[in-house]
């Protein structure tokens, strides 16, 4: 499970860099896989206002770490964390540069109709400090998240917000610091760690496993959460694939095939469901391991993609006797 923050701040080491690094740590320690995006120094192209993603539902922008990694952690993470300091009553103006690159997920969504797999699960959180005591003090950056998370698909979950935090070192001072780290990870990231965990693999990662995984997420992602991997991973996902899913309104743009050992990241899941007939299941860790023989289907072209969208689907209906 990925949780994943986007660090607002452009002083490193300050008191968003100090909080979010605190939680991510004991998120991390409850055993969840984390991963931090300093924003200030990603490298983000601002936003061309084009209006590009509207009518092609992807950014026009294509060489910058927005499009070649940003988009695809937020569409894996399964919890974000947006922290920014308060500047002039607003979000700071790197994660503000972020945000504004999602319209291009808020156009899939809601011009497109698509839904990522993790829509009904990914939780997002606030975290936010200000120098000033002013009772409106995060209302700007609040509605600001409060849209932003909309339009990525993560629920608004939880907001931790600081008055009177400027020098640097301070919020460590805040006397509710530790006490308030506890309690988010302990209402927010430990539910999602205690669901069974899933994996599928296929033998290029790059449409099968994919796809098993994103109908069974959608359909159990309350009990569940899965995964997909190969040994030898394909460099994208199939695109008749991912029209189908599209078809289906499930959206897998932006993701990648997965590379086992990245995936697993020294953990072992629950049940491993091995696609196809030739990988030995015994290579891949799991406290169960079952075969998905899916005779007569391996090349994902477009002719195959609704057979395959057919059988896998009716496998999927199953999955859950396999973890009893």
């Amino acid at each position: 499970m990925l949780v994943l923050g986007l660090q607002g701040s452009p002083r490193k080491g300050g008191n968003t860099d100090t909080f979010l690094a605190a939680f991510l740590e004991k998120a991390g320690q409850a055993g969840a896989v984390i991963k931090t995006v300093q924003v200030a120094s990603a490298g983000i192209a601002p936003c061309k206002g084009c209006g590009y993603c509207e009518k092609h539902g992807t950014c026009v922008i294509t060489d910058d770490t927005m499009a070649m990694e940003v988009y695809g952690l937020m569409r894996m993470a399964d919890v974000i964390v947006a922290a920014s300091p308060v500047f002039f009553y607003g979000i700071s103006a790197q994660l503000k540069g972020l945000i504004d690159r999602s319209q291009t997920l808020w156009a899939r969504k809601y011009v497109y109709k698509l839904k990522d797999p993790l829509a009904s699960t990914r939780k997002g959180i606030l975290f936010s400090v200000g120098a000033s005591k002013g009772r409106q003090l995060f209302d700007g950056i609040n509605l600001t998240t409060k849209y932003f998370f909309d339009a990525i698909d993560a629920k608004f979950s939880h907001s931790m917000t600081y008055r009177g935090i400027e020098s640097k070192g301070a919020i460590r001072k805040d006397e509710n610091f530790a006490a308030d780290i506890d309690n988010a990870v302990e209402t927010i990231i430990s539910p999602l760690l205690a669901r069974r965990r899933v994996l599928f693999v296929s033998e290029k990662g790059a449409c099968r496993a994919p796809m098993a995984a994103a109908l069974a997420q959608r359909q159990y992602g309350d009990y569940i959460q899965t995964d997909y991997a190969s040994l030898s991973p394909e460099s994208e996902l199939a695109a008749p694939m991912i029209t189908k899913m599209e078809q289906c309104r499930l959206d897998l743009t932006y993701r990648t095939p997965q590379q086992l050992e990245k995936v697993l990241m020294g953990t072992t899941p629950d049940l491993t469901v091995v696609i196809g007939e030739g990988i030995d299941k015994k290579a891949f860790p799991g406290k169960k391991r079952i075969r998905w023989p899916l005779a007569g289907v391996f090349t994902p072209d477009v002719e195959m993609m609704d057979q395959l969208h057919q059988k896998t689907k009716k496998f999927v209906d199953s999955l859950m006797q396999h973890l009893d």
